[in-house]
């Protein structure tokens, strides 16, 4: 008898348990319906809702969990203390902490930034070392027979670490800089993932190319070229993780905005910083007005493609620069080579970096990323 009347204690217990559950569904599914605040009747009722909407790994949820309840179990305490019932607590410390979506994008969003700045430092290292093994090996560190021929050793890392090397700047730049230089984080992280995708997929060859030439290069270039085959892999990780995570975040400021808040915020920081922002500002406002047709080729966000030619131009002379001075010679087919190149990825990749706009813009701003009204 003792046995059956505990069994049909527990029983009527779970059947409460499930009517209070079944209840909370009810109301919840009517204040979304009417946009009001979502009541919750225990503090695990709000953890378990916040811990389905947060994306920031197994780890960060439960300690960010962990630190929600507790604070929560304090603002409970506080209102039974006031002389609340526990649910009429419950429900008053939770509306008291804010709804756990809005709790769950801060979360996600600092997470998200933290994942992309991981990846934007690995990447930036991987350029680093892909640039510096290519100079070896120009240098006489390149095996005599090179894998898988000569041809695709030199062209490879050659022509995919420049489109890496511009997605990693521009990431790093959205993901690292801007945000230290704001002191706050440019809704752009959907242009940085874009961006480190780019550039994962431009060094994923160079880091086959190098491990395929590890074993017949000297030291020194085997070294380096060991330093890209294993780095590339370890930020391929951190940008799917970026990716995955930047997912849930919306953004899509330009970057040609980005650059002149950064412009603008370091121009702030010592007094003859701002006089030099305030002169090139100036001049280029006037430069606009006076020759509004010769500054076209410099205006990036009225005129896009004119600015392109120009700066790819100057792109192929400066990359040939080092002729010029140490040699008194510039090779005029291969700085047309290098501008065609820098033309064609702007092409390509402006866009997918927020480097050209759909819309022009009417603000003054600096070295042609924003002009004055024609």
């Amino acid at each position: 008898m003792r046995r059956l009347g505990a069994a049909r204690r527990v029983g009527g217990v779970r059947q409460a348990d499930a009517a209070q559950q079944a209840d909370d569904v009810r109301q919840a599914d009517t204040a979304r319906q009417v946009g009001g605040p979502t009541p919750y009747r225990s503090i695990e009722a709000y953890a378990d809702d916040l811990a389905w909407r947060l994306r920031v790994g197994l780890r960060g949820r439960r300690r960010i969990v962990s630190e929600v309840s507790a604070h929560l179990a304090d603002l409970v305490a506080e209102e039974e203390s006031a002389g609340q019932t526990p649910q009429a607590a419950a429900r008053r410390a939770t509306a008291r902490f804010g709804a756990p979506e809005e709790l769950a994008g801060e979360f996600n969003r600092d997470c998200a930034l933290h994942s992309a700045r991981i990846a934007a430092w690995a990447l930036v290292a991987c350029v680093i070392a892909s640039v510096g093994a290519a100079g070896l090996a120009l240098r006489g560190g390149a095996p005599a027979a090179p894998w898988p021929n000569q041809a695709v050793y030199y062209a490879v890392p050659a022509l995919l670490a420049q489109v890496a090397a511009m997605c990693a700047g521009t990431a790093f730049l959205l993901a690292v800089i801007a945000p230290w230089l704001l002191g706050r984080t440019p809704r752009t992280l959907a242009t940085v993932v874009r961006a480190q995708t780019v550039a994962v997929l431009a060094l994923a060859p160079i880091a086959v190319v190098s491990a395929g030439n590890i074993a017949h290069a000297g030291w020194t270039e085997g070294a380096m070229s060991a330093l890209v085959a294993l780095a590339v892999p370890v930020a391929m990780v951190f940008s799917v993780r970026a990716g995955l995570r930047a997912g849930t975040v919306a953004g899509g400021a330009s970057t040609l905005d980005v650059i002149v808040d950064c412009c603008a915020a370091l121009a702030e920081r010592w007094s003859w910083s701002a006089r030099w922002y305030g002169l090139v500002t100036g001049t280029w406002a006037a430069a606009v007005e006076r020759m509004p047709r010769l500054m076209s080729w410099l205006e990036m966000r009225r005129h896009p493609w004119r600015s392109a030619v120009t700066i790819s131009a100057a792109a192929g002379i400066v990359l040939k620069l080092p002729d010029l001075v140490f040699k008194a010679d510039v090779d005029l087919p291969a700085a047309a080579v290098e501008a065609l190149a820098a033309f064609l990825g702007y092409c390509l990749f402006s866009a997918l970096l927020g480097l050209r706009t759909r819309e022009p813009s009417d603000a003054v701003g600096v070295e042609g990323l924003a002009v004055g009204p024609a």
